[in-house]
């Protein structure tokens, strides 16, 4: 019984930081700690760079295959957003399940929802780097009953100039990620 309160405890204590480890603006509306650097693998087992950010308004989130809930609606949401986004969008969809999710299998996933998404993975140590460069926290967690993964669900808004522009909740309208893709006209 003691046992179990422990991980009840626990695992509300993760999961509390990992909603609350989201991605903060500093003072001046930048983000702090934030950059778009990475390389991870494509669906082809091609390295993919930071480049591919480079000339596209880009949404991307971390998430996993397996997921019920989130990682649908935040797909889902970015692929709405695209639908209506000026041409040069694109979306990114980083699996954090680096044991189940294959970059094919997350290629597969993002483009089911748009073909203007792209999945990709890599080894442990190619996500975790991504994922510490946008202050993305996640925990996969495995025992003989269950398999559970935990992770920030930001959706991050990546200008044509490679930096990190906003990041949006996952409900966020894809009405105003579409409308911050806008250049501005100042």
């Amino acid at each position: 019984m003691i046992m179990n309160k422990s991980r009840s405890l626990i695992a509300g204590l993760l999961l509390l930081f990992i909603q609350t480890g989201s991605a903060l603006a500093d003072s001046d509306g930048r983000f702090a700690g934030i950059t778009a650097g990475f390389e991870l693998t494509n669906a082809e087992g091609r390295p993919v760079t930071g480049q591919v950010l480079l000339g596209h308004y880009t949404l991307m989130a971390f998430g996993f295959t397996h997921c019920l809930h989130i990682c649908p609606m935040m797909a889902a949401n970015m692929a709405m957003a695209l639908k209506i986004s000026p041409p040069n969008a694109q979306g990114i969809f980083v699996s954090v399940d680096t044991e189940r999710d294959t970059p094919a299998i997350t290629q597969a996933y993002a483009s089911s929802y748009s073909d203007s998404m792209i999945g990709l993975g890599g080894s442990y140590e190619q996500i975790r780097q991504a994922a510490n460069n946008f202050n993305i926290s996640y925990v996969v967690t495995k025992s003989q009953k269950a398999y559970t993964v935990e992770h920030t669900s930001d959706i991050f808004l990546i200008g044509p100039d490679g930096q990190v522009r906003k990041v949006f909740a996952l409900n966020a309208s894809p009405k105003a990620m579409a409308e911050a893709m806008k250049p501005s006209t100042d």
